[in-house]
């Protein structure tokens, strides 16, 4: 009971921070109750604390720094004043979509840069005004060396996913960027896990950092039930396909390793009638655009990507998440299964081992103090 009351506490004095204007695009938006890393930050964020900002996947964190943001853009300046940096050009696009619809009539702009797209489009869109900027560390360091992104007015800088832009290895982009961001501003580091580079990273770019950790580090979401199959390697299409068919979800989301296993799993599914895409590094920006559309209406119902190509999915439906391949890192494991069991609801993950995966699996669990249950096999 006494939680409870916190909690409501919590949420009266998030609105009571608030301008009229963001509490009625909040409601439009369908944003009514504020989940716990967004009221712990918001007004820390607006009292221009730099923000170290641990919590999992599906629990908010775009809006925790994109609320405040907006709250304190000039909106008669056109200049840029929020720089925000992602690692994959599908979460920026994503956070784009999320800066615009809190937006709601006010006159801020939002443009998104990324690679895979013309970089002149961009140009136009830079030049007519954009006080926030998403994108990624590639193309905005380009933007910034031709001269036409300019960050002396920069504010805020936030780094999203800071743990998977290391995995990436854009940190040295990242500090050639924000070298260029050269008045007094906030960094707002946001992770799903914590680590030693994650703490190297805020040492390097933030000063006296407040940090917040919502749930158990570095552990898979809660809302997620997680279990194992047991296959050899010629088993596992005809797995995929059975749990498929006895989980019945909305939208399943096949992780594999590789851009070829992705594509063979693709066509052994495509042959027994699944209506399902896949996403890997080949495609143009164009095409991962019209898959995750398709995806996320439902067109296709399944869809198999590699890790790199499903970064930043965040699509609420997903009711199961299966990894064909057991991670090539650990903390990739997070990652995928909290694509599923978003903002509270529940989820499904099954991850298929192969014999010679079985030490694999016992490290996962090891590593994040879980049982994963063990699924009885399975007949299509």
């Amino acid at each position: 009971m006494c939680e409870h009351r916190k909690r409501n506490e919590e949420t009266l004095k998030y609105h009571e921070l608030l301008s009229e204007e963001m509490k009625a695009t909040l409601k439009l938006a369908g944003y009514t109750t504020p989940t716990p890393i967004q009221e712990k930050t918001l007004e820390l964020i607006l009292n221009k604390w730099d923000i170290l900002g641990i919590a999992q996947t599906g629990t908010g964190k775009t809006a925790a720094f994109a609320v405040p943001i907006l709250e304190r853009v000039f909106t008669d300046n056109t200049k840029t004043q929020a720089l925000v940096l992602c690692p994959t050009r599908e979460l920026a696009l994503q956070t784009t979509e999320v800066f615009r619809k809190l937006s709601g009539s006010s006159k801020i702009r939002t443009v998104s840069v990324y690679g895979g797209q013309s970089a002149t489009i961009q140009i136009r869109a830079l030049r007519a005004g954009a006080q926030i900027v998403v994108g990624t560390p590639g193309r905005i360091k380009d933007l910034i060396n031709r001269n036409v992104l300019k960050l002396q007015n920069v504010r805020t800088v936030v780094l999203d996913e800071a743990d998977e832009m290391l995995d990436f290895g854009f940190l040295p982009d990242i500090k050639a960027i924000v070298a260029n961001v050269t008045g007094h501003h906030q960094t707002l580091l946001f992770s799903a896990t914590m680590n030693k580079e994650i703490m190297s990273i805020a040492r390097q770019f933030q000063n006296d950092p407040v940090r917040i950790e919502i749930g158990n580090r570095n552990e898979p979401t809660e809302t997620v039930r997680q279990s194992y199959l047991a296959a050899g390697e010629q088993q596992k299409s005809r797995a995929v396909q059975s749990l498929i068919r006895q989980e019945k979800p909305r939208l399943a989301l096949i992780f594999c390793n590789t851009r070829r296993r992705v594509k063979n799993l693709q066509k052994q599914l495509l042959e027994q009638g699944f209506p399902v895409s896949c996403l890997h590094g080949d495609l143009s920006q164009s095409q991962r655009d019209e898959i995750m559309d398709t995806f996320r209406k439902g067109k296709t119902t399944v869809l198999v990507a590699t890790d790199v190509a499903a970064r930043g999915i965040d699509v609420s439906n997903i009711d199961l998440v299966i990894n064909y391949d057991i991670p090539d890192k650990m903390e990739y494991y997070v990652h995928r299964i909290g694509r599923t069991g978003r903002a509270g609801h529940a989820g499904r993950a099954c991850t298929l081992v192969s014999p010679q995966d079985r030490g694999k699996i016992l490290d996962i669990e090891k590593r994040f103090r879980i049982q994963l249950t063990k699924e009885q096999v399975i007949s299509c």
